[in-house]
C-alpha cells in the first residue's frame, strides 16, 4: 500500500497522562500540558496533519495517591478544545491505575473516536517528538508494525531488543485490544501492602531493598502480539537534527516524579522478566518479535 493510500484511510492519536497530587503543582502541570499539546499538534507526517486527537487523561482514582481533584477543571479552562485543528479532549479517569487502567481507558476512548493507532508519550521524552521521527514510525506501520517504539537514550538497548516502552510508543489499537490490552498483572497496586507484590533485591548503597512488581505494562501485550501475529515490533532510532534527550524530572520542583523515575529505571529489567515469566515467556521472545527489517541486535 502506498503511503498516500495508507494515510487516507488511517488515523492517529496521542494519549497524555497527567495528575497533580498537590494543588500547588497544578500550574506546573498546566504549563507542561499546554507546551506538549502545542508541540504535538504541530507535528506532520509525510506532509499531512498527523494527529486526529490528543486525549489528556487526568489520573484521579482516589484509591491511590493520585490527583488532588482540581486539575481537570483547571486544564479545561487553560487548554483550548482544539489546537491546530487537532481535538484536545480532557477526561478525568476515576477508575484504574496509572500504568494499565488509565491506558486501557485511553485506548478505548481513541478507538471510539475512530483512531487506528495511538501514541503514548511521557512528558520527559517529548523532545523526541518531531516530524522526522513520526515519519519513520508511520512508515513502520505501513510495513505491518503493530507496536513501534522510539529508542530513547535512557533505554536504547532494551528497546532495540523489542522491549519498547510507553515512554514513547505507538500501538495498533485493534490488535492491542485483540490480545487483551495492557494486562492488569502489571497494574500499580492499591496503596495497601496486604495485596501488593514485592521482590527483594540488593543495592550497593542501601543494602537489601524491596520493590513492587508493577509497571512495564508493555511486555505482556508485546509477547501476546508476537505470539498472535508473528514479528510485528518495530524499534526505531530517534530521527532529525539535534540531540534529543530524555529529561529527568527536577528533584527540587517535582520530587515525587523524580523518585518515581529513579525507582522505575532501576528495576525495569527485573520487572520485565517477572511479568513475562508469569505468562511463560522470557526476554528473548520479544527480541524474536522484532520485524526482520528492524533487527539491529
Amino acid at each position: 500500500m502506498s503511503m498516500e493510500a495508507f494515510l487516507s484511510r488511517t488515523s492517529f492519536g496521542l494519549i497524555l497522562r497527567v495528575f497533580a497530587q498537590k494543588e500547588a503543582d497544578i500550574s506546573n502541570r498546566i504549563e507542561m500540558v499546554r507546551e506538549l499539546v502545542e508541540r504535538a499538534a504541530g507535528v506532520s507526517v509525510f506532509g499531512h496533519r498527523f494527529l486526529k486527537a490528543i486525549d489528556v487523561l487526568v489520573w484521579a482514582d482516589n484509591r491511590y495517591e493520585s490527583d488532588c481533584g482540581k486539575t481537570t477543571s483547571a486544564l479545561r479552562k487553560a487548554v483550548p478544545k482544539k489546537v491546530n485543528g487537532v481535538l484536545v479532549p480532557i477526561s478525568e479517569v476515576r477508575h484504574g491505575d496509572l500504568f494499565c487502567g488509565i491506558l486501557n481507558h485511553g485506548i478505548g476512548l481513541q478507538s471510539r473516536r475512530g483512531i487506528d493507532y495511538s501514541m503514548i508519550v511521557s512528558p520527559e521524552a517529548f523532545s523526541y517528538l518531531n516530524t522526522e521521527t513520526t515519519d519513520q514510525m508511520v512508515f513502520a506501520a505501513t510495513k505491518g508494525a503493530l507496536a513501534v517504539g522510539v529508542a530513547i537514550n535512557e533505554l536504547t538497548q532494551s528497546i532495540l531488543e523489542g522491549r519498547i516502552a510507553n515512554t514513547f510508543a505507538m500501538w495498533h489499537n485493534l490488535s492491542l485490544l485483540t490480545v487483551g490490552g495492557f494486562d492488569l498483572r502489571a497494574a500499580k497496586p492499591i496503596a495497601d501492602d496486604r495485596i501488593a507484590e514485592y521482590v527483594r533485591g540488593w543495592h550497593p548503597d542501601k543494602g537489601e531493598v524491596f520493590y513492587q512488581i508493577a509497571g512495564v505494562e508493555e511486555v505482556i501485550p508485546l509477547a501476546r502480539l508476537a505470539e498472535t501475529y508473528g514479528p510485528c515490533i518495530a524499534p526505531i532510532m530517534p530521527q532529525g537534527e539535534g540531540v534529543q534527550r530524555y529529561v529527568v524530572p527536577d528533584p527540587i520542583k517535582s520530587p515525587e516524579l523524580y523518585l518515581r523515575h529513579v525507582s522505575k529505571m532501576g528495576t525495569k529489567l527485573e520487572r520485565q522478566s517477572h511479568h513475562l515469566a508469569q505468562i511463560g515467556f522470557d526476554l528473548t521472545y520479544l527480541k524474536g518479535g522484532v520485524m526482520p527489517d528492524y533487527r539491529t541486535v
